[in-house]
């Protein structure tokens, strides 16, 4: 299970958000991906889960071995990719705890007591409240509520490949302990990962097997994690 991303090119409204930007996330890796405000970190992610908004110009997205360019967004999720929103809209008047299950109705053979059991234990580790899960979908959520709930929602849909947008913003040391705890299982049982963060505090607890930096929508660099204290000591202007 394999999502190769061959040489393409992302337009935005006019412009090329991303230039012939080449990856490939294997079942159970964990690549992440830093650079500057702007790069094309979520332009990337948006074109590879087919936004409407990110038009494909050049290149092809392939997806266990197919491409995937000719499918709608929500075909490409049911084929198992995952999108946290680095913004998570609010859904008022849809529970969190419906909203969770028809996740994993849609997405997974699991019977919803059994995900709903899971999903309880994970707001435990999360130190959440024993009613947030009747709440609405991110109504009046905390920044950090609001990442907590992008892992529920990836933990009810197990996908195959997650790609995850700043999903650290926000959140505390604690449950930020608690998410890369999370996230190392995924991994562990064969989910692929594409990591986005400014911050290296959750690749110093769920460390990347690849490291990738992005600048003005071209990959300029890739490595082992060591690339990470490179970036932390020297910056994105000096070259890793």
């Amino acid at each position: 299970m394999s999502l190769v991303i061959k040489n393409i090119t992302v337009e935005a409204d006019g412009k090329e958000v991303v230039k012939n930007f080449s990856l490939a996330i294997r079942k159970g890796e964990i690549h992440a991906l830093m650079g500057p405000n702007g790069s094309g970190k979520t332009s990337l992610c948006s074109a590879i889960l087919g936004h409407p908004s990110y038009r494909v110009t050049k290149g092809d997205i392939i997806f266990n071995g197919k491409s995937i360019l000719g499918l709608r967004t929500e075909e490409r999720a049911r084929l198992g990719i995952f999108l946290s929103f680095q913004e998570p809209p609010e859904i008022r008047g849809v529970s969190m705890s419906s909203f969770l299950r028809t996740i994993a109705k849609t997405h997974t053979k699991e019977k919803a007591q059994d995900t709903m059991l899971r999903i309880s234990d994970h707001t435990k580790k999360f130190g959440l409240g024993a009613h947030f899960l009747d709440r609405s979908v991110n109504d009046g959520f905390s920044g950090g509520e609001k990442k907590k709930s992008e892992i529920l929602q990836l933990i009810a849909a197990n996908p195959r490949i997650a790609l995850l947008d700043e999903i650290d913003a926000g959140v505390d040391v604690d449950s930020l302990d608690a998410m890369a705890r999370m996230l190392k299982k995924a991994a562990s049982q064969g989910m692929g990962m594409l990591v986005i963060s400014h911050s290296a505090r959750i690749f110093k607890r769920c460390a990347p097997d690849f490291v990738h930096i992005i600048e003005h929508g071209v990959r300029t660099a890739s490595g082992t994690r060591a690339l990470i204290k490179k970036v932390e000591k020297e910056g994105y202007r000096k070259k890793p």
